[in-house]
C-alpha cells in the first residue's frame, strides 16, 4: 500500500493540472522551500529535492504519462490502454527496483546543476552521458535547454534537433525547437510587416502605442533633468560628499525614467522573467557556486560599476551569464551617460560614478512591473 506522497500531492496540484499550472506551482514552492530562505535547512533541502523530482516528471509529457500509468496500476484499475515503453534515459520514480544506470545518474546530476544555474557543469555532465550513450535523447534535450538558457540559440536548435531525431515521441522538446525556429524567422517577418505586405495584429498595434507613449514620457523626464535640475540636497555635502551636488529633482527624474525603460524592455521581450535571472544559487548550507544574483542586488546600491563588473566576470566563468541582466546593464549605462550630460556640469563625475546605483534599482523595479503584464506561459520554459 502506498505511503509516500505522489508527485501531484508533492506539488499540490490536481491530476488533470496543465503544464502552466504545474510550472506556476513549482515556482511558488521553490521560492518557499529553497534551503537558502528556510529556517530548517535540512528539512527544506529534502522537500526541495522532492519538489524538483516531481516537477521533472510532471513537466515531461512522456514521463508524466508513464507515471500516471504506474499510479493506475498501483491503484488496481485499468487505464484503458497499453502503457508506453519508457524512453531512453527516462527514470520513472514510480518505485523502480533496479539501480540507475551511469547515464541516468549523469543526467540527474545535470538537471540538478541546471536548476542551480551552473550551466557549464550541467553541460559537462550531459557530454559525459553522450560519450556513454551517443544517441541519448534526454542528454541532447538537456544540452538544448542549457544552450537556450545561455542565449546560444543555434547550439540549442542543434541539440533539440538531435533529441527529436533520437526520440520522435518527445513532443515537449519538439515544441521548444519550434519556438526557437520561430524566433529566428521573426526578424524577417517583421521586415515583411514593415514593408506593408502584411497587416500587423491588433496586439502589435497596442504594443506600438504603449511604446510610443511611454518612450516619449521617459525622454521627457530625462529632459526635465536639464530644464529643472533643482537645488542640491543640503545634508549630502555633510554626510555623503561624493554626491553632494545631487538634487531631489535629479534623483526622482532619473529613477522614474529608468523604471519606465525597465518596464518597456520587459514588455518588448528583451528581458526574461526576473525570477529566473536573479536567483539564489547555493546547495544546502555549503556554497557550491558564487551567488551572483543576490550579490549583485546587495552591492549595486553601494557602487554599481564594481557590482556590474563582478557579476559579468564571475557569471561568465560559471557559465550562467544572463543576457537579460547584461541588457539591463547596457540600458543603465545609456541612462546614466545621458543624465550626466543633462545635469549640471559640476556633478558630471558624480553621476557617472554613482548614478547607476539609482538607475539600476529603478530599472529592476520596472522589469518586475513589466513582468506583471505577461502571463507566466509567455516567458518560455
Amino acid at each position: 500500500m502506498r505511503t509516500a506522497r505522489t508527485h501531484y500531492e508533492v506539488l499540490g496540484v490536481p491530476r488533470d493540472a496543465t503544464i502552466a499550472q504545474i510550472r506556476r506551482r513549482y515556482r511558488q514552492l521553490v521560492r518557499q522551500y529553497h534551503p537558502d530562505v528556510a529556517a530548517d535547512k535540512e528539512t527544506a533541502h529534502r522537500l526541495f529535492l522532492q519538489i524538483k523530482e516531481a516537477y521533472e516528471v510532471l513537466s515531461d509529457p512522456i514521463r508524466r504519462r508513464e507515471y500516471d500509468a504506474a499510479l493506475a496500476a498501483e491503484a488496481g484499475y485499468s487505464t484503458g490502454g497499453v502503457a508506453s515503453r519508457p524512453s531512453s534515459g527516462t527514470v520513472s520514480s514510480a518505485r523502480t527496483t533496479k539501480a540507475a544506470s551511469p547515464v541516468e545518474k549523469l543526467l540527474k546530476d545535470a538537471r540538478w546543476s541546471f536548476i542551480q544555474r551552473r550551466f557549464n557543469e550541467a553541460a559537462e555532465y550531459c557530454r559525459k552521458a553522450l560519450e556513454i550513450e551517443p544517441h541519448s535523447a534526454a542528454a541532447c534535450a538537456m544540452l538544448g535547454d542549457i544552450f537556450r538558457a545561455q542565449g546560444r540559440i543555434n547550439q540549442a536548435i542543434k541539440y533539440y534537433s538531435y533529441a527529436v531525431q533520437f526520440n520522435p515521441a518527445d513532443k515537449e522538446t519538439e515544441r521548444k525547437l519550434e519556438r526557437l525556429l520561430e524566433r529566428k524567422v521573426r526578424p524577417q517577418q517583421a521586415k515583411t510587416v514593415s514593408a506593408g505586405t502584411e497587416v500587423a495584429p491588433a496586439a502589435n498595434m497596442n504594443l506600438m502605442t504603449v511604446n510610443f507613449v511611454w518612450w516619449g514620457i521617459a525622454v521627457f523626464l530625462m529632459l526635465l533633468i536639464w530644464v529643472n535640475p533643482g537645488k542640491p540636497i543640503p545634508w549630502l555635502k555633510l554626510y555623503i560628499p561624493l554626491i553632494q551636488h545631487w538634487s531631489w529633482n535629479f534623483v526622482l527624474l532619473l529613477a522614474a525614467s529608468s523604471t519606465i525603460v525597465g518596464m518597456l524592455l520587459s514588455l518588448n521581450g528583451f528581458l526574461s522573467h526576473p525570477d529566473e535571472e536573479l536567483v539564489f544559487e547555493t546547495h544546502g548550507s555549503k556554497w557550491s557556486v558564487v551567488p551572483t544574483g543576490p550579490i549583485l542586488l546587495l552591492t549595486s546600491g553601494f557602487f554599481f560599476p564594481a557590482a556590474a563588473v563582478f557579476y559579468i566576470v564571475v557569471a561568465f566563468l560559471q557559465g550562467n551569464l544572463s543576457r537579460s541582466v547584461v541588457t539591463v546593464f547596457l540600458a543603465v549605462a545609456v541612462m546614466v551617460g545621458a543624465a550626466s550630460m543633462l545635469y549640471v556640469p559640476e556633478a558630471r563625475k558624480e553621476v557617472l560614478l554613482f548614478g547607476g546605483n539609482v538607475s539600476f534599482w529603478a530599472m529592476l523595479f520596472g522589469w518586475y512591473i513589466g513582468s506583471l503584464f505577461k502571463p507566466l506561459g509567455e516567458w518560455g520554459d
